[in-house]
């Protein structure tokens, strides 16, 4: 069935190649990104599919423009099926000591991996609940798994996962009672900005796999931590 979805982060990287897996089906796509004017794959991906992606201005960052967004949205669609939480910060290096790291990384890594998860959310639940399955998908990290920690490296971007991952249960908790499936999905070890060139998977593979996990996701499993591939596939908290 073809549905209506928003992805944030949409000009680059996991992003910008679940937007084109989507359209590819035939899927009507909302690509926000902070800055449509510099994003040109996204344009050029509106371009060819016209009628099924609109690129949307929408920094989650921000109040202001995540609700300029929501408008936006709604002026156009009056449902929404999925919203993929993607737009993510990477602000550190990885390998700082605590006793010495900058807060700040911790500041901006929470305002975006965090906050901007929920204000995204409150912004769309009421085109959510208008959709007969609604799905909520907030892409997280292997990094974030507590039980899975072994090191010290990526404080900030580690520990804003963990909080959003527990947003997300929380999240899954409140709106279960109203039909709306939340999940965590962490898209795997990807080679992008953010994963390095040493990655083993191309946002293609990764965003081939979040398509179809985005799709088959329901109330089963509301509140869980799937790795890309979903279903079963669950990550350790």
């Amino acid at each position: 069935m073809l549905e209506t979805i928003l992805i944030t982060g949409a000009s680059r990287g996991i992003g910008l190649a679940l937007a084109r897996e989507l359209v590819s089906h035939g899927n009507r796509v909302f690509a926000g990104c902070r800055k449509p004017g510099s994003a040109a794959g996204l344009s050029a991906l509106e371009a060819k599919h016209p009628d099924l992606l609109s690129v949307v201005t929408l920094d989650v960052d921000s109040d202001s423009s995540v609700a300029a967004a929501a408008k936006a949205v709604i002026a156009k669609n009056p449902a929404l099926d999925a919203l993929v939480n993607n737009a993510a910060v990477f602000p550190e290096e990885g390998n700082e000591s605590i006793l010495d790291m900058d807060l700040a990384h911790f500041r901006a890594a929470f305002e975006t991996n965090v906050l901007g998860v929920i204000r995204v959310t409150r912004a769309f639940l009421p085109l959510l609940e208008k959709a007969k399955n609604p799905r909520v998908v907030n892409i997280s990290s292997g990094a974030g798994s507590i039980s899975d920690k072994t090191d010290f490296g990526y404080y900030a971007y580690s520990a804003s996962k963990a909080a959003l991952n527990m947003v997300t249960r929380a999240m899954a908790a409140e709106f279960k009672p109203r039909g709306i499936a939340f999940a965590a999905v962490s898209p795997g070890w990807v080679r992008t900005e953010m994963g390095g060139p040493n990655a083993p998977l191309t946002p293609e593979e990764s965003a081939r796999s979040l398509a179809n996990t985005i799709a088959k996701l329901s109330m089963k499993e509301t509140s869980a931590f799937l790795d890309r591939d979903g279903g079963g596939h669950e990550c350790r908290w």
